[in-house]
């Protein structure tokens, strides 16, 4: 009757006894429980933490899109800006060619006016010298000097 097996059974009685006594399952619940709400406080600042995370990206998102649309919205001013410029530079150019179109073409009328003018100098010149050749060959000297006076005078008036 009293053979190992039941020197077992009594002992292992006897155990989970002292083990009840001494509030061994509360203290082990008590243990679980602890690291229960730790874990859950764990995991609720973890969730927490990725909303702040999802709200700071968010967040981020907005300011790069708002930085995108800037740079956009500067490129296309900076090329406005530089097609104002070219077609400002282009009108200026325009001006500028005709401008000196035109004093170049009064350069060339005034060369031209101050030729011709030289050209009716010289002639008149050798016209009168001719005349004063031939009139002072052929002409006496009283008639040659108011002849030639008189054609002075006309030419004088002419030039």
């Amino acid at each position: 009757m009293f053979n190992a097996e039941f020197f077992v059974a009594l002992s292992f009685f006897i155990f989970l006894g002292l083990v009840i006594y001494l509030g061994l399952p509360k203290i082990v619940l008590a243990s679980l429980d602890k690291r229960s709400e730790d874990i859950k406080k764990e995991i609720d600042d973890a969730r927490n933490i990725r909303e702040e995370a999802q709200k700071i990206l968010a967040k981020e998102k907005k300011n790069l899109e708002k930085a995108d649309s800037e740079v956009k919205n500067l490129f296309s001013k900076a090329e406005e800006h530089i097609k104002d410029i070219t077609s400002k530079a282009e009108e200026e150019l325009k001006q500028d060619i005709e401008r000196k179109k035109k004093q170049a073409e009064l350069k060339i009328e005034q060369a031209k006016s101050e030729a011709l003018n030289d050209v009716k100098r010289k002639a008149a010149e050798l016209s009168f010298q001719i005349t004063k050749k031939y009139l002072e060959e052929n002409i006496d000297s009283k008639t040659s000097t108011s002849i030639i006076d008189e054609s002075i005078s006309d030419i004088k008036k002419n030039l």
